[in-house]
C-alpha cells in the first residue's frame, strides 16, 4: 500500500506550530562530544567537507518529518554553500528502516552514496526491503556489490548504527529527526529559515 504521507505544505505547518526553537547547549549533556557526533571517520560527508558549520540529522528513512527537513535543509545548502552535512542514521522504525541505513552507507563505496540518500529521502513510497533495492538501484547502487560490501564491512557498519543510537539516547531524543547545529541540539524537525537562524547562530 503506497505511503500516504503528509504532504510538504502540511508538514511544514506542523513544524511552524511547535513554537520557537529551543536549542540545548551541549554542557548540558557531557556525552557525546560534537568531535564524536559530527566527525564520525565511518560517515560520509554531504555538502561542503570543508564547511565551516557542520549540521548533524539523527534520521530515519521511513520518517517523514526527516524527509522534510532534510529538502527544507537542501534548499538552505543550494543558498549557503559553507555546510557541511552528516547524516546518522537511526532507524528507529524496525528492520525496513535498518536495511535501507546500512545499504545506503554501503553504497559509498561506488561512489553513491549522495545519490541514494537523495533517493531514499525524497521518494513519496512506503519503504520495503523489496523497493529500498529498486529505488537504490534506479540511484545508480548496484545492489549485489552493495550487499556483499555490507556483509564484509557488517562489524563496522552494525557498530556505526550502534554509536548513532548511544549518542541519541545520551542527548534524550524522543525519536526523529533530531538536529546537532554547532553545538546547539534541537530536538524537532525545522524550516528552512529555522536552519537559517540556528547555523547564523552556530556561526556567530
Amino acid at each position: 500500500m503506497p505511503d500516504r504521507s503528509p504532504n510538504r505544505r502540511h508538514i511544514l505547518k506542523v513544524i511552524a506550530g511547535f513554537g520557537a526553537l529551543a536549542p540545548l547547549p551541549l554542557w548540558a549533556n557531557p556525552m557525546p562530544t560534537v568531535e564524536e557526533v559530527a566527525f564520525d571517520p565511518d560517515i560520509p560527508v554531504l555538502g561542503n567537507p570543508d564547511g565551516d558549520v557542520t549540521v548533524v540529522e539523527f534520521t530515519d528513512y521511513q520518517c517523514p518529518y526527516c524527509k522534510l527537513s532534510f529538502l527544507q535543509l537542501s534548499d538552505v545548502m543550494k543558498e549557503d554553500t559553507g555546510i557541511r552535512l552528516v547524516l546518522r542514521d537511526w532507524p528507529i522504525f524496525g528492520e525496513v528502516s535498518r536495511n535501507a541505513a546500512l545499504l545506503t552507507l554501503a553504497s559509498n563505496s561506488q561512489g553513491r552514496y549522495a545519490d541514494a540518500v537523495h533517493t531514499l529521502m525524497t521518494t513519496r513510497d512506503r519503504l520495503t526491503f523489496r523497493s529500498t533495492a529498486n529505488l537504490l538501484g534506479e540511484a545508480g547502487v548496484d545492489i549485489d556489490i552493495a550487499r556483499g560490501d555490507l556483509e564484509a564491512r557488517q562489524d563496522m557498519l552494525v557498530g556505526l548504527l550502534s554509536r548513532t543510537e548511544a549518542q541519541a539516547t545520551a542527548f534524550q531524543l524522543q525519536g526523529t529527526p533530531g538536529f546537532l547545529i554547532g553545538k546547539a541540539l534541537y530536538k524537532r524537525g525545522m524550516t528552512a529559515d529555522d536552519f537559517r537562524k540556528a547555523i547564523a547562530k552556530a556561526r556567530a
